[in-house]
């Protein structure tokens, strides 16, 4: 197996992928690696659903703007966020875990203030729209973990987020609209040559330069 490192450089996008199947072990392995992400709160707002049926890829990739190797890939993987993971019900329950394992005692700043947190805990549930970055953010944390994890066991993976109405994907499986489709993750061993890295912006230009000035010095 590749180490995190080699999967990281290894990586690429792959749109053609070989009838050849892939093991239950190894779509199981991606999708604990998946579980074990972190997230904000620990609210582990993913769900994830493991599609093998041919017909049913066939109606993916026609929801994804037609992209063929959806329908290809032996096995697909559609990702969701959940909303109900931030409910009060579900916030309470993480609250409680967080204390049961002694996270809580390594809390700082305001958030080692009990008074502070059972304020934070006394506030109402945002609505929906305001969940959505929360959601969409954490859940994709957990989806670089699935796609590296593919990496690392020889698989290729695809991310695919283009889906003009995600409505669609919950209609095809007959799911409840808490459950918002973020990604459509084909698998499977990639056919043909393996395409070139993507150019990659260097270091210097990623990081960003401070404008501030040190305490007591003029401007």
């Amino acid at each position: 197996m590749l180490t995190v490192w080699e999967a990281m450089k290894m990586r690429r996008s792959i749109r053609k992928f070989a009838p050849d199947d892939v093991p239950e072990d190894m779509v199981n392995q991606m999708l604990e690696a998946a579980r074990l992400a972190p997230s904000a709160s620990n609210r582990q707002p993913w769900r994830f659903l493991v599609v093998r049926d041919r017909e049913i890829r066939k109606q993916l990739s026609h929801i994804c703007l037609g992209q063929q190797f959806i329908e290809e890939a032996p096995v697909v993987i559609v990702c969701f966020g959940d909303f109900e993971r931030y409910s009060d019900t579900a916030r309470k329950k993480r609250r409680q875990e967080s204390v049961d394992s002694g996270v809580t005692n390594t809390a700082s700043g305001r958030f080692a203030d009990p008074e502070f947190i059972a304020y934070v805990y006394s506030l109402p549930v945002p609505p929906r729209e305001q969940l959505v970055t929360p959601v969409v953010a954490n859940t994709y944390i957990a989806i670089e973990h699935l796609v590296l994890m593919a990496m690392a066991l020889g698989l290729s993976t695809c991310w695919v987020g283009a889906f003009e109405d995600p409505a669609e994907i919950n209609r095809l499986f007959g799911l409840v609209d808490t459950l918002l489709p973020v990604a459509v993750i084909p698998v499977g061993y990639a056919a043909g040559e393996i395409p070139p890295p993507r150019p990659r912006l260097p270091l210097e230009e990623i990081l960003v330069k401070p404008q501030m000035h040190a305490a007591g010095k003029e401007k």
